[in-house]
């Protein structure tokens, strides 16, 4: 069974969506496969030479514990991926930067977080903010104590833009669009779980988010369903 789930934004390990998480990786991992996270696990990803923060320990030792069972955990960057280097790569975590496209129990997948297709101002500038190899490098300098809490609030600021429909509509038919050449398209960003099905067997997926819905996209037998966790 392929697990696909995105936009829990995680803080703190401590925080309610993050056990809830933790909970039902657990629940989940006899009968899954593969797991894809389709971007903005943490509510900040800035990774430094020698240290991540602590209060994602937990979370990220529950993701380790998958990959030592056999598990493939896969990585897609959202925009709140700020800098990812080696140290997820060498905890065992197949990263793909941007998207990818890949055969998934016999059909073609195309997954991304989704955030390049928002060009909203605020999300613009959050782009241009956390691009710029000038401040990857000031930031770099900051204490680690300092810089994740600076980070995480400004990250939370964009996290709590309005939503916005229209947004939801325009992920909807840019799937469309790929699903001539894909059968499968799971996308994020938007938080707003949605599943449809198409002429052909053909799908649209975005996994919602981890903070309201709780809801999560499952490929298994070459079926496509988007589930919700209510423990």
């Amino acid at each position: 069974m392929h697990v696909f789930i995105s936009d829990a934004h995680i803080r703190t390990d401590t925080s309610y969506r993050a056990r809830r998480l933790i909970k039902f990786l657990r629940n989940i991992s006899s009968e899954m496969t593969d797991l894809y996270i389709l971007g903005d696990l943490f509510e900040f990803w800035f990774e430094y030479k020698i240290v991540f923060p602590k209060d994602y320990f937990k979370t990220l030792a529950t993701l380790y514990n998958l990959i030592q069972d056999g598990k493939r955990v896969h990585y897609i960057m959202g925009n709140h991926e700020v800098m990812i280097g080696s140290f997820l790569k060498n905890f065992g975590f197949i990263v793909h930067p941007g998207h990818a496209t890949l055969d998934i129990d016999g059909k073609t997948v195309f997954l991304a977080h989704g955030n390049k297709l928002d060009k909203r101002l605020w999300t613009s500038l959050w782009k241009s903010l956390l691009t710029s190899k000038l401040n990857h490098a000031l930031y770099s300098i900051i204490h680690p104590d300092a810089g994740v809490f600076l980070a995480q609030g400004i990250a939370y600021l964009s996290r709590k833009q309005r939503r916005n429909p229209h947004l939801a509509n325009m992920f909807e038919n840019y799937a469309q669009s790929k699903l001539d050449d894909v059968d499968i398209v799971i996308l994020a960003h938007t938080h707003i779980p949605v599943f449809k099905k198409y002429p052909n067997n053909k799908y649209y997926l975005n996994t919602g988010d981890w903070i309201e819905h709780f809801s999560y996209g499952v490929i298994d037998k070459g079926k496509v369903s988007l589930q919700y966790y209510r423990p």
